[in-house]
C-alpha cells in the first residue's frame, strides 16, 4: 500500500531529527572525552609552559560554564548556536562555495568558528567540530528532498521541503548545535572522569569516529541523491 506523502515526509523528517540528535550526543561525549584526557595530560607538563597553561585556561573555562545561572541556560543552549549557525553555516560556508569547492569553502568555515571560540583548546575543538556541522548543513537538505520528493513532487509545494536547502539545512545544524551545548552542560559533567587516559582516549576516539562515519554517509547518500536527480531530469527533458 502507499503511503500518503505527507505521512512519509513527516516520518523521514522525524528519522533525520532523532538522527541529529544522536550525532550531537556521539560528538559531544566523544569530545568530552578526548579533550579531558588530553587536558589532564597537558596539565601535567612543566606549569611555565604554553601547553599546561592552555590546560588551566580551559579547566577554568569549563568551571566557569558549569556554574551559569539557570538564567543564562537560554544564551548557551538556544541563543549563541542560532547566532553561530546563521553566520558561519548560513552566510560565511554558502559565501564560500559560491567561489570555492565545498571542501575548501568548509575548511574556511571551520577555522574561522574555530577561531572565534576565546579558549585554546575549545579552538581545536571548534575547528573538528564546525567541519561536521559544514557537511551536516550542506548534505543532510539533499537527503531529505530526495526521501521525500522522489514519487510526489507535488510535496514541495507543501511541505518543509518546499524550502530552500539553505533554510532547512540551518534548521538541522541549529538542532545539532543546541544538543552538543545541551549534553555539554548537562551530560559530560556526569562522564566517569576517574579512568585511565588511554581508555578515555580510546572511548572518545570511537566515538569520534562514529560521528565522522556517519558524515561519509550522509556525503554518499547525497552524491546518489544528486545522481537520482540528475537521470530525472534527464528523462523528463526527452
Amino acid at each position: 500500500m502507499e503511503i500518503n506523502p505527507q505521512i512519509k515526509g513527516a516520518l523521514i523528517a522525524a528519522l533525520n531529527i532523532v538522527s541529529i540528535i544522536l550525532l550531537g550526543l556521539v560528538l559531544q561525549i566523544g569530545g568530552a572525552y578526548l579533550v579531558n584526557a588530553a587536558v589532564n595530560i597537558m596539565g601535567e607538563m612543566d606549569e611555565a609552559s604554553y601547553v599546561a597553561s592552555a590546560a588551566l585556561q580551559y579547566s577554568n573555562f569549563i568551571e566557569y560554564i558549569r556554574t551559569i545561572e539557570p538564567r543564562q541556560f537560554a544564551n548557551v543552549i538556544f541563543v549563541a548556536p542560532l547566532i553561530e549557525e546563521i553566520v558561519f553555516r548560513l552566510i560565511f560556508l554558502r559565501a564560500g562555495n559560491m567561489v570555492l569547492p565545498f571542501w575548501a569553502a568548509n575548511l574556511i568555515q571551520a577555522a574561522l568558528f574555530g577561531l572565534y571560540h576565546t579558549v585554546t583548546i575549545q579552538r581545536v575543538y571548534g575547528f573538528v567540530i564546525g567541519l561536521v556541522i559544514g557537511c551536516v548543513f550542506y548534505y543532510c537538505p539533499l537527503i531529505y528532498r530526495s526521501t521525500t520528493n522522489r514519487r510526489n513532487k507535488s510535496v514541495d509545494e507543501r511541505g518543509i521541503s518546499g524550502l530552500p536547502n539553505s533554510i532547512i539545512g540551518v534548521f538541522i545544524t541549529f538542532l545539532l548545535h543546541v544538543v552538543i551545548n545541551t549534553a555539554g552542560l548537562f551530560i559530560a559533567p556526569l562522564l566517569p572522569a576517574d579512568i585511565s587516559y588511554a581508555l578515555q582516549i580510546a572511548v572518545g576516539s570511537i566515538f569520534m569516529l562514529i560521528a565522522f562515519v556517519t558524515v561519509f554517509v550522509l556525503y554518499k547518500l547525497s552524491r546518489r541523491s544528486d545522481d537520482k536527480k540528475t537521470l530525472e531530469d534527464r528523462a523528463e527533458a526527452v
